[in-house]
């Protein structure tokens, strides 16, 4: 990477990163993606399946060399200086098995120690960690003895005892409850605050909305949208949704062509505008409909642009 390219505040920088599976049939999994992660931001890649998300955690993690193009952490190219990048990064796979005989607080210690940690730091950091996603109480309970959702939070407790100055997580959540998902949400934002840097991959569209500084959406490898929550909830023309239940038809909603989605008798109608959007819902009333207006989501935006829905 030439010095002209080199940013101080970015933790984590790709150009033109290309990744291709070779086979019986080339797989795609990037395709020439440019981004920016900067210090110290909570930054969330949404896609698809296959969309190329894990591919780009690896190539970032040093696990796998891309096929063209650069990609740096801390300014360390991902091939070249491999061994000083995981000095500084912690990951988290999406699909992890732990080790039945280890206990959670095996995990954070040793790993920690093997990271380079003093004793004493180790200790203390490790204690944090299993208090923080409520884990101390089972800390000396083998992974064998723990449910699914409590062997991940184990391994979410060992990447953040590390003390890296990166995060790496994909799908951290995933198979966590309600309660338990939003105590990680609560810590990742602590370490944000604490000016770590974390990349994260995630399914669930509310945890990217609550917990993301800035969000880039993947589509077939192709990096199709990238910006803060505002930014992306804009890249569509209607900016409120109508959820719906009961049977009507769509030329009888005020009267307009409306962009519907139907999931059986409920409905959601997508309009430009708050007012649009109070006008159907009194329109639906009158109708003897059930209806209730808000802000287009997320998820809303996200479907569009992947084009996942017809209408």
């Amino acid at each position: 990477m030439s010095t002209e390219n080199r940013n101080p505040t970015d933790a984590v920088k790709s150009l033109g990163l290309v990744k291709i599976y070779t086979g019986k049939e080339n797989v795609h999994a990037l395709r020439n993606v440019n981004l920016s992660i900067r210090k110290g931001e909570l930054y969330t890649l949404l896609g698809q399946n296959g969309a190329g998300k894990t591919t780009f955690l690896r190539i970032i993690s040093t696990q796998l060399l891309p096929t063209e193009g650069e990609a740096h952490v801390l300014g360390h190219n991902v091939v070249t200086e491999a061994d000083e990048i995981r000095k500084h990064i912690a990951v988290v796979p999406q699909d992890i098995q732990t080790y039945g005989n280890f206990t959670p607080w095996e995990y954070c210690y040793y790993f920690s120690l093997l990271r380079g940690m003093s004793k004493a730091q180790t200790k203390q950091s490790a204690e944090n960690a299993l208090k923080a996603v409520e884990l101390w109480e089972l800390k000396d309970r083998t992974c064998a003895q723990l449910s699914g959702g409590e062997k991940k939070r184990a391994i979410i407790a060992t990447a953040l005892s590390s003390d890296a100055d990166v995060l790496l997580l994909d799908e951290p959540t995933s198979g966590l409850d309600a309660v338990a998902r939003r105590k990680v949400w609560a810590v990742l934002r602590e370490m944000i605050e604490q000016g770590k840097t974390i990349l994260l991959t995630t399914h669930i569209m509310e945890e990217a909305e609550m917990l993301s500084d800035r969000i880039a959406i993947l589509d077939k490898g192709n990096l199709i949208a990238e910006g803060m929550l505002e930014e992306i909830r804009g890249l569509t023309k209607e900016k409120f949704r109508v959820v719906m239940e009961g049977d009507t038809q769509q030329n009888e909603l005020a009267g307009k062509d409306y962009r519907v989605v139907k999931f059986g008798n409920k409905q959601i109608v997508y309009v430009e505008d708050d007012n649009e959007a109070l006008e159907l819902v009194r329109d639906a009333l009158k109708k003897g409909l059930k209806a209730e207006a808000a802000r287009v989501t997320l998820e809303d935006v996200f479907v569009e642009l992947v084009g996942g829905e017809q209408d």
